[in-house]
């Protein structure tokens, strides 16, 4: 029965994983942006592909182009890393920290874009690419 339960939550959490990244697709709305911070902070508590996958939206929320979006998906990775202690390596605990509370995220994008990629090396995470937008044919 455990194992069911499992198995339904963890279906669950990909659905709605998939529900919110596609709700705030290209989205301008920033309660809706934000929201969805709460969402994705919230499904962390569960372990494995899930947690990875949030880890990856989150690092992405950290280089959108609002700045009110990057400050405050830092400050709630901030608090989840707080409340979740099992989520990163207790070795760079400390450094994710620093990096997360000390860095002014509502700079230019180039130099937020430098401290997410070491969030994503310290994490182990992979870092998100620019999708660079070719002529129009």
């Amino acid at each position: 029965k455990l194992l069911c339960v499992s198995r339904l939550s963890h279906r669950f959490c990909v659905e709605l994983l998939a529900l919110c990244k596609d709700e705030i697709k290209k989205s301008k709305d920033i309660q809706k942006l934000r929201s969805s911070i709460s969402v994705f902070c919230g499904l962390i508590q569960f372990p494995g592909d899930v947690r990875k996958k949030v880890l990856f939206q989150l690092m992405l929320l950290l280089c959108h182009p609002f700045p009110v979006v990057r400050k405050t998906t830092a400050s709630q990775v901030y608090e989840m890393l707080l409340t979740y202690d099992d989520v990163i390596d207790l070795a760079v605990l400390d450094d994710v920290m620093a990096l997360l509370s000390d860095i002014n995220w509502e700079s230019d994008l180039a130099t937020v874009r430098t401290h997410r990629n070491q969030l994503c090396d310290l994490l182990g995470i992979q870092k998100p690419t620019v999708v660079t937008k070719g002529p129009a044919p």
